[in-house]
C-alpha cells in the first residue's frame, strides 16, 4: 500500500495532490514549514525540508514509501535572493535523496519547470532534448536537479521521476512568485471589473497547464511502469500557449469589464528566455499523456 509524504504541501500543487489522494483513499502525510490555516483531512507535520533529521524521523514514524518533494522558491521570487534560492531548492532535494536511499523509498516525484530552457533551446517549439541554458537561479537549480535525477537513478537504482511543468493555472490553491502568475491575477481582477497592471509585454507567449491536468497527468505518469519511460530525467508536458493580450481579449468576449495596462518589468525578461510552445510528444508516446483543458475549458472552470 502506498504511503505518501508531500513536502511543501501547502503550495499550489501540494494542496491539489492532497485532495486527490484523500479522495482515492491513499494515505498521505502533508508537511510544510508553516501550519495550515484550515484543517486538512490528512495527517500534517510542520517540517523544514532543510532539516534532514526531522524528515528522516517522519519517514520512519509514518512508514512512508513514496515522496512528492514540492519545496521550491519560484522564478521571479528566486531572483530576489539567488543564494537563498539555490540553497533551499538544491539542499532540500539532496536531503530527500539521502533519506530515500537510507529508507529504501520506492518512488520520488520532483517537479522541474520550463525555466530549464533558454535562448538556445529553440523557443518557438521546444523539443524534449534541446540545448538547456537557463537564465534564472530557479532554472539553473531545476536543470541541476534533472541531471542529479539521472545520476542518482543510475548510481543508487532509485526511481525519481520529474515533469517540466509550464505555468500552472489554479484558483483555489494560489501560486507564489512565478513568472506566469499574471494569468490568475488578470482573471481575478477582470472578473471583479477592476483594471489589471500586467508585468509582461502583451505579446509574451508562454505555455500553460490547468491544475486538473497537472495533477491527473502526474498521477498517470507516476503510475506508469518504469520500463516504459524512455526519458530518464524530466518529461515535457503542456496544455496550451497564450499571450496576455489573447487572455484579455478572451475575457472581454465573455463579459469581463476591467482593462489591462501593460508595464513589463524584470519578469518579462525572464519570459523572453522561456518557450512559446512545448513539444510533449515523448510523454504522449511513452505514458499516453493528454491535456484535457485548453483555454476555453480552463475559463469555463474559472467562471462556474
Amino acid at each position: 500500500m502506498e504511503r505518501i509524504l508531500i513536502t511543501g504541501a501547502l503550495g499550489q500543487l501540494g494542496q491539489e495532490f492532497i485532495k486527490y489522494f484523500i479522495k482515492n483513499n491513499i494515505y498521505v502525510l502533508a508537511s510544510d514549514i508553516r501550519s495550515p490555516k484550515n484543517k486538512l483531512n490528512c495527517d500534517f507535520e510542520v517540517a523544514n525540508a532543510m532539516d534532514i533529521e526531522r524528515l528522516d524521523n517522519l519517514v520512519k514514524k509514518y512508514k512512508i514509501n513514496t515522496i512528492y518533494h514540492l519545496v521550491a522558491i519560484l522564478s521571479a521570487k528566486g531572483e530576489e535572493n539567488p543564494f537563498n534560492s539555490w540553497k533551499l531548492n538544491m539542499e532540500s532535494f539532496q536531503n530527500i535523496i539521502e533519506i530515500s536511499i537510507t529508507n529504501k523509498i520506492n518512488k520520488i516525484f520532483w517537479p522541474s519547470s520550463i525555466a530549464v530552457f533558454g535562448t538556445k533551446s529553440g523557443l518557438e517549439n521546444v523539443n524534449q532534448d534541446p540545448v538547456l541554458n537557463p537564465s534564472t537561479i530557479y532554472g539553473i537549480s531545476k536543470l541541476s536537479g534533472e541531471k542529479l535525477i539521472s545520476y542518482y537513478n543510475n548510481k543508487f537504482d532509485l526511481d525519481i521521476r520529474s515533469l517540466r511543468y509550464p505555468g500552472i493555472i489554479s484558483f483555489e490553491s494560489k501560486p507564489g512568485g512565478g513568472t506566469t502568475d499574471y494569468v490568475m491575477e488578470m482573471i481575478e481582477s477582470l472578473k471583479k471589473g477592476e483594471n489589471y497592471t500586467c508585468f509582461l509585454n502583451k505579446n509574451s507567449r508562454l505555455p500553460m497547464l490547468y491544475i486538473n491536468d497537472a495533477v491527473m497527468g502526474t498521477i498517470k505518469y507516476m503510475s506508469t511502469d518504469k520500463i516504459k519511460l524512455s526519458v530518464k530525467d524530466s518529461y515535457n508536458i503542456t496544455g496550451f500557449s497564450i499571450t496576455p493580450l489573447e487572455l484579455f481579449e478572451k475575457l472581454k468576449e465573455i463579459g469581463c469589464k476591467g482593462n489591462v495596462i501593460y508595464k513589463p518589468d524584470f519578469r518579462n525578461k525572464i519570459a523572453k528566455t522561456w518557450p512559446k510552445k512545448i513539444d510533449d510528444s515523448f510523454a504522449k508516446r511513452d505514458w499516453k499523456w493528454k491535456a484535457d483543458y485548453g483555454l476555453n475549458e480552463t475559463l469555463k472552470e474559472t467562471f462556474k
